[in-house]
């Protein structure tokens, strides 16, 4: 089986090839799943493992297509029901997406957000405006005080 993997590296942080996309190392030993998944093998290190490894998808029972819905809605500030409904998957089931590529992302962040040495930095201020369409509101205790001071 002769199928380009140069778009993946080992996972294995042990590996001298960790994280070395090209590298030559990985090859194809299988495809498996209903989405045809690679399953990977490095040369280096003999580890195995499945190309969603490292990934916020990896352990996803959903298909890819319904779970980039998913997460598209959420990322367009859709709520937990109306994502739930348009894309007809379980509230739960977007819950435990929001919670795994949440927490993927954080981990990301941290891993890759290191000992930068920054030059510039813009600091952008967002303003609106909040409106008020009556007067404040007040407790039925303070109206009674100002009625009986006023008669």
């Amino acid at each position: 089986m002769n199928m380009d993997v140069s778009d993946l590296c080992c996972v294995n942080s042990q590996c001298p090839d960790y994280g070395k996309r090209g590298a030559g190392n990985l090859i194809c030993r299988k495809l498996f799943g209903k989405e045809r998944w690679r399953f990977l093998r490095c040369r280096t290190c003999r580890a195995e493992f499945s190309e969603r490894k490292g990934t916020a998808l990896f352990g996803v029972k959903m298909p890819t297509t319904k779970a980039l819905d998913v997460l598209e809605h959420i990322a367009d500030g859709c709520g937990v029901r109306q994502t739930s409904r348009r894309t007809r998957v379980s509230q739960g089931a977007v819950l435990r997406m929001i919670e795994r590529t949440g927490g993927h992302a954080r981990r990301t962040h941290h891993e890759l957000a290191q000992r930068l040495k920054v030059r510039e930095v813009q600091l952008d201020e967002k303003w609106s405006f909040v409106g008020k369409k009556a007067g404040p509101v007040r407790s039925r205790r303070s109206r009674r005080s100002r009625r009986r001071r006023s008669g």
